[in-house]
C-alpha cells in the first residue's frame, strides 16, 4: 500500500499553539519536510523550524527545502515541483511524509503548490488545519477580529494608500500581510486616516513584537514577518 502525504500547519509560531492532530501526525509519519530561506549573506532561517525544534519529535527525520523569497517565482517553482516529486517517491516506497508551514495549511501556504502533482500521481494526501497569525493577533492585542456580520478582508498586498481607503472604508476589519511592501507609507497612512490599528512581528516567537501606538512604527524597521490588523469599528486598545 502506497503512503500519503500530510499537510501539518504549526500555527503562528508558538509550539504550543499548535493542534494535538498536527502534532501526533509529525510524530508519526517517516519524513517531515520544512520551508528554509537563505538570505544575502547566505545565513539560513526559517520559521518552520523555530517550531518544530522544540518539539517531541525524531528531529533525524527533518528535511529542510530551500524556498526562494524572490518576487521571480520560477526558482521557487522549481522548488515546489521538486519537492511534491520527492514526496510522491516516498508515497510509492510506502512512506508517510508530512509537509510542514506556519499558520494554516490551506492560507497563503506552500502546500497549495504541491497539490496538483499530488493529484495526477493519484497520491493521497490530507491537510490538517492551524491558526494563522492574524487569528493569533486578536488574542494578542485583545480585541475580537470581528463580530455579528463584521466584514473581514485580508490583503496580502497593497498598491497604494487610495486602495487602502477603499478597502478600509468598506470593510470593518482589513488585515495587511507583507507590511513590508508598504512600510514607506503605511505609517502616514495610519496617521491621517485617524484609525485604530494593531501592528505585530514574529508573533508567538522570542522575537514577538505588538503595539497600537503609532510613534512605534515611525522609524522601525518592518520585518517580512509581520501584520497590521485594521480596525474602523472596534478599539484594540
Amino acid at each position: 500500500m502506497a503512503g500519503k502525504v500530510i499537510g501539518v500547519a504549526l500555527g503562528p509560531g508558538d509550539p504550543e499553539l499548535i493542534t494535538l492532530k498536527a502534532l501526533k501526525a509529525l510524530q508519526a509519519v517517516d519524513v517531515v519536510y520544512y520551508p528554509s530561506t537563505v538570505n544575502g549573506k547566505g545565513q539560513t532561517s526559517s520559521m518552520s523550524y523555530r517550531v518544530l525544534k522544540h518539539l517531541d519529535i525524531d528531529h533525524n527525520k527533518l528535511k529542510p527545502v530551500e524556498v526562494s523569497m524572490s518576487y521571480d517565482r520560477s526558482t521557487a517553482t522549481q522548488t515546489y515541483q521538486e519537492l511534491a516529486a520527492d514526496c510522491i517517491a516516498h508515497c510509492q516506497q510506502e512512506r508517510n511524509v508530512a509537509v510542514v508551514s506556519e499558520g494554516d495549511i490551506s492560507f497563503y501556504s506552500t502546500f497549495a503548490y504541491l497539490l496538483d502533482d499530488f493529484r495526477e500521481a493519484a497520491i493521497e494526501y490530507e491537510m490538517i488545519p492551524g491558526v494563522p497569525a492574524f487569528i493569533l493577533s486578536g488574542s494578542l492585542g485583545k480585541f475580537p477580529i470581528c463580530t455579528q456580520t463584521d466584514k473581514v478582508l485580508v490583503v496580502p498586498e497593497v498598491a497604494d494608500e487610495a486602495t487602502l481607503a477603499g478597502f478600509v472604508e468598506n470593510n470593518e476589519t482589513v488585515v495587511l500581510m507583507k507590511v513590508s511592501k508598504i512600510k514607506a507609507w503605511i505609517t502616514a497612512f495610519l496617521n491621517q486616516e485617524g484609525i485604530t490599528f494593531f501592528y505585530g512581528e514574529y508573533m508567538g516567537t522570542d522575537k514577538e513584537f505588538t503595539t497600537t501606538d503609532l510613534n512605534d512604527l515611525s522609524e522601525r524597521r518592518i520585518p517580512y514577518f509581520s501584520i497590521i490588523v485594521i480596525k474602523n469599528k472596534v478599539s484594540c486598545k
